[in-house]
């Protein structure tokens, strides 16, 4: 019942139960037992919550993220504390104080990066392709000086009983640095997905152009304006729509309608019972991918008399194809980490994924426009080509909840 409770609050989807409970299980929910469990009944429930939530317990960066934030640092401080210690030849009380205090400021400094980081999310937010490597390169270099900066008071705190000035622990506090910073690297390296930024080559969209022509329409960033662009056209995209500003989540969609060809719509996103569709441009093609409803997490029909498809937050999985019934070999997954992938079935190995401890990007609304050539939107707001077998990559467009659909 518990471990039921825990899946409800971490959105996870479990194994449906029958409502009709024979009266037994309904006297023994309600029996003070169960409200205050013994110590055998917390014990066996820890074993069985790992075991139940491991496929959907997050990603290898979000436990990289808490151990360090939670043991990691102490291992890093005992390191520190240690090499200062041996160092130096520090005895007795000067011993506890290398120890207790590199433990200290390895917390400090752990945690006020990490508010920091949340702070200027938004920032962050805004990042492209085109920035990605010199983004992390700063990023690499503006955390070292900040630990750097936070843990020399404490080392010449610690240094104090040999004269030390505050020059001589600033360079103690770099060669500490120097040990454990590549170790805290390697460590969140080791966890991370970052093929988006070491596996492929950024590219002109020039490069990245289908056999048969295909149009896109997408959402401006702000989410005011419907936007259209021809892929492989010089021409500059055109404002085909005005919206009022709306969530990250909206997203365009097609519909057909009686006469074989198609609409694009617009779907307003939230919670299930709050989205909202609305037609926006009527006959727009006669070649689109038309998403099946039903296979929505959320199934449900609002007055325009069909059900809701995917938000942009939810809507991974199986990558469709544009001139096929069937689905390409590729698929997308919910986590950042997860990324880009080849199907489990298919020969070709291939991942292409950003989840980092600074910048995490998840890929959504993928579309296939040629054999090999994809469209997708990349993180909030970028829309790009990629071509896996070369390794070959293209920022599109800035703009969120693309469709693509055969140009007219």
């Amino acid at each position: 019942w518990l471990t039921c409770q825990r899946y409800a609050a971490c959105s996870i989807s479990c194994v449906p139960v029958s409502e009709e409970l024979p009266e037994v299980m309904i006297r023994n929910l309600q029996s003070r037992s169960l409200r205050q469990p013994s110590a055998m009944g917390w014990v066996l429930l820890g074993l069985c919550v790992p075991i139940t939530l491991s496929a959907n317990a997050g990603t290898p960066l979000m436990w990289a993220g808490i151990l360090h934030l939670t043991l990691g640092n102490l291992m890093i401080g005992l390191l520190e504390g240690g090499l200062l210690i041996y160092w130096l030849g520090l005895r007795q009380w000067f011993f506890w104080c290398a120890l207790g205090g590199m433990i200290v400021a390895n917390y400090a400094s752990s945690w006020v990066g990490y508010l920091i980081l949340a702070a200027v999310k938004g920032l962050v937010q805004s990042i492209t392709l085109l920035w990605l490597k010199p983004f992390f390169v700063v990023c690499l270099g503006v955390s070292f000086l900040l630990s750097l900066l936070m843990e020399w008071p404490v080392v010449r705190w610690i240094l104090r009983c040999h004269g030390k000035s505050w020059k001589q622990a600033l360079r103690r506090t770099f060669q500490l640095h120097a040990v454990s910073y590549p170790l805290l690297v390697a460590y969140y390296f080791s966890a991370s997905g970052v093929s988006l930024m070491t596996d492929f080559d950024l590219v002109d969209t020039q490069e990245l152009i289908p056999s048969r022509s295909c149009t896109v329409y997408y959402l401006s960033v702000d989410g005011a304006s419907v936007m259209r662009s021809q892929i492989g056209s010089e021409h500059v995209p055109e404002q085909v729509y005005e919206l009022e500003p709306d969530a990250r989540h909206d997203r365009l969609f097609i519909r057909s309608d009686e006469e074989a060809l198609y609409d694009l719509w617009l779907l307003k996103g939230g919670s299930p019972k709050d989205q909202e569709a609305q037609i926006l441009l009527k006959d727009v093609t006669n070649m689109a991918v038309v998403e099946d409803s039903q296979k929505a997490p959320y199934p449900h029909i609002q007055p325009q008399g069909f059900p809701m498809p995917r938000t942009t937050g939810l809507h991974f999985g199986e990558v469709p194809s544009l001139w096929s019934e069937t689905n390409s070999i590729y698929r997308t997954g919910f986590w950042p980490v997860e990324g880009l992938s080849a199907n489990a079935d298919s020969l070709r190995r291939f991942q292409a994924s950003l989840e980092t401890p600074f910048l995490a990007w998840s890929v959504r609304n993928a579309v296939e426009i040629d054999e090999d050539l994809l469209l997708f939107q990349l993180g909030p707001h970028q829309i790009c080509l990629m071509h896996p077998p070369t390794r070959r990559l293209a920022l599109f467009a800035l703009g969120k909840g693309p469709v693509v659909v055969a140009s007219r």
